[in-house]
């Protein structure tokens, strides 16, 4: 039980340092903002798969995905790289990867993780990222669905690669203005 106790005020010792050495300046406060953006993937091509027993397993899956926002840090290209798991007896799936998002004409990138699961029928997936260049001291978060193709999307793939599906990502961006 004591050894409990020190674990927990190690941490809250922890915490209360890198809070203190991260101070914003008097006043200062982060700002949030709601966004969204339809993604259009274009599948680029995969390292390996294979299977074991009922688990498919896919490495190195690409894509440049094409995002068409009203909000300019989100219109432009998203290139992702994944790694999944599919259950072909239960249908349960677990794609995890990177995505490095370049909004057109802002000198700076979105870096960041994503995840997609989808379990008994749930499917729920969720990115974030951090700001290069012009977007630093910003932070994406979104979830992220699929939505049916719209007329159209296949033709924003010519050039780049497969059509291979239509998700919307919402959530919002938190600008520290901390470079």
């Amino acid at each position: 039980m004591k050894q409990r106790y020190v674990s927990i005020a190690m941490a809250v010792a922890v915490v209360a340092t890198l809070l203190s050495g991260s101070a914003w300046p008097a006043g200062a406060r982060a700002v949030r903002y709601d966004v969204s953006s339809i993604e259009v993937d274009c599948f680029t091509g995969m390292e390996a798969g294979w299977q074991e027993g009922n688990v498919l397993h896919l490495r190195g899956v690409g894509h440049t995905n094409v995002n068409i926002s009203a909000t300019p840090e989100l219109n432009g290209i998203n290139t992702t790289l994944a790694d999944a798991e599919f259950n072909l007896a239960n249908g349960n799936v677990s794609i995890r990867g990177t995505s490095s998002w370049q909004p057109a004409g802002i000198d700076g990138t979105w870096e960041g993780s994503w995840t997609f699961i989808a379990n008994r029928g749930i499917v729920r997936g969720q990115a974030v990222a951090h700001g290069t260049g012009a977007l630093s001291g910003q932070h994406l978060f979104l979830e992220i669905y699929d939505v049916p193709p719209r007329e159209g999307d296949v033709a924003f793939c010519e050039g780049i690669g497969e059509y291979e599906g239509t998700v919307v990502a919402e959530g919002y961006i938190l600008d520290t203005g901390a470079p």
